[in-house]
């Protein structure tokens, strides 16, 4: 039976209430309400919605209220240049959660065409690196190692990495290691030790990193997560790839 390539991975997260500090999201994010809206803003904006779609890279804050919410990551999807820093998404946007729950890739392949502004199928070269990268972050990949499987001068390497990705090879490889750490963390391994395993050198790297890219720390994060899943997004296969 032949393998399945590589692909994006999509993450859940099942929040309680509670508020996220100033951070940055290294991939698309979707936030939906279960029972109310989301607050989501910087030091210029703010919007409540029921389901918003956030930018990677945009500074903001996040208020979720009673019934809590799902925050889900779309790996490798590119928003327009001109889509809002965070905006609200259709009503239909509220079955995103019960999509990833039911591993329903038909359904999120859609979710995910209507906000990626690039159609153009994946580098396998770049896919491959990608697939490492979330199997095993402690490998620690270099900008060699992307060049020499690319076959590309290394900064060029870099380039199309990020062209395919939608984010830099240096933050992509953090994203992975986090969703590896957060893992094994609900999982039931001690959060330094899952920090570890993924590639951080100490709890307190792990720590300042989860407050970057989530607002929160790893200990409030995880006492308020009530659910987390993370999957390969595979359209055209009935089964999720791992």
């Amino acid at each position: 039976m032949p393998s399945v390539a590589p692909a994006f991975r999509n993450h859940k997260f099942s929040f309680d209430k509670g508020e996220l500090g100033m951070h940055e999201n290294l991939m698309t994010c979707v936030i939906v309400g279960r029972r109310e809206p989301v607050l989501v803003c910087d030091d210029s904006d703010q919007r409540e919605a029921h389901a918003i779609c956030i930018k990677p890279d945009v500074p903001h804050r996040v208020a979720i209220q009673e019934g809590g919410a799902e925050i889900v990551y779309l790996d490798g999807v590119k928003l327009d240049e001109n889509a809002p820093k965070f905006g609200e998404l259709s009503e239909a946007w509220q079955n995103l959660p019960q999509a990833i729950e039911a591993r329903d890739h038909m359904a999120l392949a859609s979710y995910r065409q209507t906000l990626n502004r690039d159609d153009i199928p994946s580098d396998a070269g770049v896919m491959r690196i990608v697939e490492r990268l979330y199997k095993d972050p402690f490998e620690r990949l270099s900008q060699l190692d992307l060049a020499q499987e690319l076959q590309l001068e290394r900064t060029l390497a870099m380039r199309h990495f990020k062209s395919t990705t939608g984010q830099t090879f240096r933050k992509f490889k953090i994203w992975a290691a986090m969703m590896c750490a957060v893992d094994a963390a609900f999982n039931g391994e001690k959060i330094g030790l899952a920090g570890i395993q993924a590639g951080f050198s100490d709890a307190a790297h792990l720590t300042r990193t989860a407050a970057t890219l989530f607002g929160i720390t790893p200990t409030q994060g995880l006492s308020g997560l009530s659910g987390f899943s993370s999957f390969a997004f595979c359209p055209s296969i009935v089964k999720p790839c791992n």
